[in-house]
């Protein structure tokens, strides 16, 4: 049953019925992404040599499979939250540690990915990826130790 704020539609409700919409294509199309570079993916991963196509094919696949988890995921606190289902607040707060996975995670090596296959098909010494890998980790664990010390 819906409640009874859904009887106005205001912009949220209206943002929110988009997005739970828009959850079916991004993740069947995220899939069909998976499902065509997948093969590409493999061959990839178990060249010795790896080319930037092969670093960024990788990427691709990865970046698409940790979309689509993350899509199916948060599918189900919103899905909670639109029909006033109590279950929302659990989801939600189950939901860091499949961001954790999904859309941290896998992201990160994704980007890592496409770093690596800019650096590799660069005419010009890039170099960095491992500097901005390690550096972006360090601020990101620096902002949550000031978070633990100011709290």
């Amino acid at each position: 049953m819906v409640s009874d704020r859904r009887s106005i539609m205001d912009l949220q409700n209206i943002a929110e019925l988009i997005s739970l919409g828009l959850t079916f294509p991004t993740v069947i199309l995220a899939f069909a992404v998976v499902y065509m570079w997948l093969p590409s993916a493999r061959k990839a991963w178990l060249n010795t040599g790896k080319t930037g196509q092969d670093w960024f094919v990788m990427g691709v696949a990865i970046g698409f499979i940790g979309a689509a988890l993350d899509n199916i995921y948060w599918f189900m606190p919103w899905t909670a939250a639109f029909i006033g289902d109590p279950a929302f607040q659990t989801l939600t707060n189950t939901g860091v540690f499949f961001n954790i996975f999904f859309r941290q995670g896998l992201g990160i090596i994704a980007a890592y990915c496409h770093l690596k296959a800019a650096e590799v098909s660069s005419t010009k010494p890039l170099k960095i990826v491992n500097t901005l890998l390690i550096a972006s980790h360090l601020v990101g664990f620096g902002y949550a130790m000031l978070l633990i010390l100011a709290y």
